[in-house]
């Protein structure tokens, strides 16, 4: 994917970067060269907006209740009893 013109950062260098980016786990010197890179390519930036609408959808979709204290403390008591089991063993 790419416009066609040439960029200081190649596309594929910036598309193996979008999801770190979207997630805003980039370092810093990344995040200025993928912005830039976006702002002057579309095919790019589109593709940028689909994986901001992907993360959206996951998060919409992972939007639950949050679990009862006393089911996450029998839940988190029962992972420490097969820890400790596993590591007797």
């Amino acid at each position: 994917m790419s416009c066609g013109n040439p960029h200081q950062t190649p596309c594929t260098e910036v598309l193996s970067l979008i999801t770190v980016y979207v997630d805003g786990e980039i370092d810093e010197v990344h995040q200025i060269e993928v912005t830039a890179h976006l702002h002057e390519c579309p095919p790019c930036g589109d593709q940028f907006a689909v994986e901001l609408r992907v993360k959206e959808r996951v998060r919409e979709a992972c939007r639950c209740e949050p679990v009862p204290e006393r089911l996450r403390s029998r839940i988190v008591a029962e992972i420490h009893q097969v820890s400790i089991s596993y590591r007797l063993d």
